[in-house]
């Protein structure tokens, strides 16, 4: 009982590193940008300011301003697969969790699964674990595997020389079009840094390497390419190692018939029709307008503690201040 109560404070700090990990740096941002957000105000929000306000609602542990802000992010927008992981764990946070999964269902999901990093794996994992859903647990493992190890192969050889065949194809097609982006990152996004075509340093750079003379912001562009490769490499090693942890944790709960978990919200009945998709039940291809309206129903650990368990309360409190 001790071994696993720990093993939940553990998981706790792993979700308060991991929600820090993706919002800390951009929460100073959001702070940043507060002043001039402020100056706006008669003005249509930008993407990126709600965003900011999100993150600073969710620094504050208002969870609840922090979802219904994150939910206006449209699908159309540059920060919509941002703005879905990270209403996920705000999710997690006031244990709702049937929601979280059904975010968690679509990030995975192609196209948008080659924007994401290893976090909404974990997310699931961790989730899973709570609901001692040992079975889907693994599958998350396996699925985590199959989606990241060809991206991750190809992001440890960028992060080591700097230069990979999708990276040269991307700059290739970023030189034609005089610019970075989406587009040009084009079928090759799978296999380069996570969000590059955001990247102000090598926005800044690319634009000076098109002036005539401009190797040395070219070898800046090829730099800023490793560090970005560098980044996450060691972020689906981080991501691994603790879906390692996860594993030994549940094997041991299997046979030693521990059972700490959080209480989740009770969810309605998903109603099934033409419109919804329920996961795990649909196997079916994935169709673009189907995103963002997955459902999904998940069943709390038989015999779990209430919430006010010490179990319980050790898991998933968010970024400690």
């Amino acid at each position: 009982m001790n071994q696993s109560r720990g093993f939940f404070s553990a998981i706790g700090l792993l979700t308060a590193g991991l929600v820090t990990m993706g919002l800390t740096a951009s929460v100073a941002d959001a702070k940043a940008g507060a002043k001039t957000s402020a100056t706006k105000t008669s003005a249509q929000p930008t993407d990126k300011q709600v965003l900011r306000d999100a993150r600073v609602a969710f620094e504050k542990k208002d969870y609840r301003r922090s979802i219904n802000l994150y939910s206006k992010i449209p699908a159309t927008s540059d920060y919509w697969s941002e703005s879905l992981e990270e209403r996920a764990w705000a999710l997690v946070h006031v244990k709702e969790h049937d929601q979280a999964l059904s975010l968690v269902k679509t990030l995975t999901a192609p196209p948008v699964k080659y924007e994401i990093g290893g976090e909404p794996y974990l997310l699931s994992g961790i989730v899973q674990l709570r609901l001692c859903n040992y079975d889907e647990l693994f599958r998350v493992m396996k699925r985590f595997k199959a989606d990241i190890q060809p991206r991750y192969d190809a992001l440890k050889v960028l992060a080591k020389t700097g230069n990979s065949p999708a990276a040269e194809k991307f700059l290739s097609r970023s030189f034609d079009a005089g610019d970075v982006s989406r587009q040009t990152a084009g079928e090759d996004l799978a296999n380069l840094p996570r969000m590059i075509y955001r990247d102000k340093k090598l926005r800044t750079s690319f634009q000076a390497s098109m002036k005539p003379g401009s190797d040395k912001h070219m070898a800046t562009v090829r730099a800023r390419l490793k560090a970005l490769a560098e980044r996450d490499v060691k972020d689906i090693g981080e991501v691994l190692r603790k879906f390692h942890l996860m594993e030994v944790e549940a094997v041991s709960r299997m046979y030693s018939k521990v059972h700490l978990a959080d209480a989740k919200t009770p969810s309605t009945a998903v109603k099934r029709d033409a419109n919804t998709l329920v996961f795990p039940d649909d196997t079916e291809d994935v169709w673009l307008d189907e995103l963002d309206n997955y459902h999904v129903e998940a069943n709390g650990c038989p015999g779990a503690p209430s919430a006010t368990s010490a179990g319980a309360q050790d898991g998933g409190k968010g970024p400690k201040s």
